[in-house]
């Protein structure tokens, strides 16, 4: 249970009601917390399956929100934009998180669209503010995104993304290689992002099969895709469950959760990774050089190399014998 679930189970009494929306429910023990109330996330391997989607969405009877505090700022301010832009009177609001991973910085955007903003508790090294949300303009996705252009390829990215609004240094290694490499058959971007290897891929004629836990990053790379008139085929998903197989797999593996650095999503995605491709396929994969995925590629693939390297960055290839 994570330390702002054990605070807000303190008040289990007050959420734990059909009107309650709990958004950005990331922690899987809130469920059981709170089985009544209305959880959203925009990750599919939140909780017990509810649907994801990637905004949350106030009822006409939802007299309570819970915002579980993410770790993007500026996805805090389009959440706390769009709840705002559903509301017909002021609204209850509580925003909840860590102090470490900025709850301060939280509760500054809060006072900017609210009133009778106070301190409701603290515990664990986390803060629970209440106020009232004041109703402002509609908004969505697209009033928040950001786009940048790669070598002739517009890019759209919205706030919550991985590298919102930039290229990241370890993709943009990983795309160096791109050019060098053969383009044919089917490929796998698992963790698309916002779909700048998905459209690079797409435009060397790859059959491409974009994957994301974050319902905002599948609709991020679908925009993509779309700006360029390109296609592939973008689903919601959690790592390679429900796919087949492919001729590659080209990605850029997370290694952090929050302020935690994980080898925990990128180990999996190696080891089960031949499974996963045909005879003969290859993994592509760009990493810090100071992580071990050395190792774990000499313990999941019969031959392995490194296709580039920078003071901070490795591609790897391995191949599937």
């Amino acid at each position: 249970m994570d330390n702002t679930t054990r605070l807000l189970q303190r008040h289990t009494d007050q959420i734990d009601t059909p009107e309650t929306l709990i958004a950005e429910a990331s922690d899987p023990e809130l469920a059981r917390l709170a089985p009544r109330a209305r959880l959203h996330s925009d990750r599919m391997d939140a909780t017990g399956g509810w649907a994801t989607e990637p905004l949350p969405r106030i009822d006409a009877d939802t007299h309570r929100v819970v915002v579980i505090l993410p770790k993007s700022m500026e996805r805090l301010e389009m959440l706390l934009a769009v709840l705002a832009g559903q509301c017909r009177s002021a609204l209850e609001l509580w925003l909840v998180g860590p102090t470490r991973e900025g709850i301060r910085s939280g509760l500054t955007r809060l006072e900017q669209r609210a009133e009778w903003v106070q301190a409701l508790d603290s515990a664990r090294h986390c803060k629970l503010y209440r106020a009232r949300l004041l109703p402002d303009r509609p908004a969505g996705l697209d009033d928040f995104a950001a786009s940048f252009v790669y070598q002739g390829l517009k890019i759209i990215s919205y706030p919550g993304v991985f590298s919102h609004g930039r290229l990241d240094e370890g993709t943009r290694e990983l795309l160096a290689v791109m050019d060098t490499q053969e383009h044919r058959g089917s490929v796998l971007d698992p963790g698309c992002g916002s779909g700048v290897l998905s459209a690079a891929l797409a435009r060397a004629g790859r059959e491409v099969t974009a994957v994301d836990n974050s319902s905002t990053a599948v609709a991020a790379t679908r925009a993509t895709l779309a700006a360029n008139q390109l296609h592939a085929t973008v689903e919601c998903g959690d790592g390679y469950t429900g796919l087949g197989r492919f001729d590659a797999i080209w990605t850029n593996p997370p290694f952090h959760q929050g302020l935690r650095r994980t080898l925990e999503v990128s180990e999996a995605l190696i080891r089960q990774a031949p499974r996963y491709l045909n005879k003969g396929g290859t993994l592509t994969l760009v990493a810090n050089r100071e992580l071990p995925y050395p190792r774990l590629l000499e313990e999941s693939f019969s031959t392995w190399r490194i296709l580039r390297e920078s003071n901070r960055y490795r591609v790897y290839r391995a191949r599937r014998s």
